[in-house]
């Protein structure tokens, strides 16, 4: 057993899982005592891992979740203070200042946890963070603050040196309408790629308080309280089911009304409800925890999706991504069913599928709704 020194933090993670020792007589070194009261406990979202891409991958989601919880307590100030609103496609695409501020945050807070690593985000689109670490902007200073526990900080040290083997993407705040209009359901989501595939998702509903956390081989659920291992389980049909849909999508409606209402009617018919609640990756993580039993949508960006659709498969639960006439890679795709393990969903398939086949028939690729972002 190491050393516990008199300079030694301890730090408890969770009722039913770990201590973590950090002992600065060791130069900050960790130790991890480790311990279960029963067979199924928490052990693994504290870094219980022995392959080398699975510690990778649970430190990143480490990162990922520290970057998307360091914004929160500023989303929380701004959320009943927003001013102006801009508009990007349409009016139904709205982006605020917070969106730009806590886009360049997170760059901040990536760029210092992994120097050299690249990044796809809403409102910037993709660069290479810097190499060298210069300290934190003006404007960071200000409005946001460096996470400094323990378990952050050795996450960082094992990943410093990854560089452009990792991609944050990265949606600054997902559900930007209902943030404006002073709604709590919006979110931060940050998904982590390793070497071109994302290994680890991060979704934060500031609000709720709720941080919603997967690495390669688990999904959990991070409060101020404990740690929750999440499954997604839930209804055993879809006619027990609430689906959070996107589809038709608002502009379906518009081009094809008649088809889409009939969509939609089969769509109604089916599920027990549905709704439309304006946070694609939070919905996501609703199935991913067993709170949702599915999740509909045709017009997804990379940054919707991404951490979402790693965490439903991580936590058990189901997924096709279509292509919707895009080249993008599986997990990133506009095109998304996801839904519980616990049921079978033929016609949520069967939509999208619909939907896909139509889109991939169509030179054009899927149009963007802004009543998701």
């Amino acid at each position: 057993m190491p050393r516990i020194g008199l300079n030694s933090q301890i730090l408890f993670l969770s009722s039913s899982v770990s201590w973590r020792v950090i002992d600065h007589d060791e130069g900050s070194r960790e130790v991890e005592i480790q311990w279960a009261k029963h067979h199924n406990s928490l052990m693994s979202t504290h870094g219980d891992v022995t392959n080398d891409d699975e510690r990778i991958a649970h430190d990143l989601a480490i990162l990922a979740g520290a970057a998307a919880r360091a914004v929160a307590s500023y989303l929380r100030r701004a959320v009943s203070h927003v001013e102006s609103v801009d508009f990007k496609a349409d009016h139904h695409d709205p982006v605020t200042v917070h969106d730009k501020r806590v886009e360049s945050a997170l760059h901040v807070l990536l760029g210092y946890f992994v120097p050299g690593s690249r990044v796809l985000g809403e409102e910037t689109g993709e660069r290479t963070l810097p190499r060298k670490f210069d300290g934190p902007t003006e404007e960071f200073t200000e409005h946001f603050e460096f996470p400094t526990s323990p378990l952050v900080q050795g996450a960082r040290r094992r990943c410093t040196s990854l560089a452009e083997r990792v991609r944050w993407i990265v949606d600054p705040i997902d559900g930007t309408a209902n943030f404006a209009a002073g709604m709590p359901y919006f979110n931060t989501s940050i998904a982590a790629e390793l070497d071109g595939a994302v290994v680890a998702g991060a979704i934060n509903a500031p609000i709720m308080d709720h941080l919603f956390l997967a690495d390669l081989t688990h999904a959990w659920l991070r409060t101020d309280e404990e740690d929750i291992d999440i499954h997604a389980q839930g209804p055993t049909s879809e006619r027990d089911a609430v689906v959070l849909s996107y589809h038709p999508s608002l502009h379906s409606f518009i081009d094809d009304p008649a088809g889409s209402a009939e969509e939609y009617a089969r769509l109604a018919s089916t599920y027990q409800a549905v709704r439309r609640p304006g946070a694609a990756a939070l919905d996501l993580a609703m199935v991913a925890s067993g709170r949702a039993g599915a999740m509909l949508a045709g017009t997804m960006k990379p940054w919707d999706v991404a951490a979402g659709i790693h965490m439903v498969k991580v936590a058990g639960g189901n997924v096709v991504n279509a292509p919707m006439g895009t080249d993008l890679p599986d997990g990133v795709r506009p095109g998304v069913a996801a839904w519980v393990g616990s049921m079978e969903a033929p016609v949520l398939q069967e939509l999208l599928h619909q939907a896909d086949s139509r889109r991939s028939g169509d030179a054009r690729p899927a149009q963007d709704d802004g009543d998701r972002s």
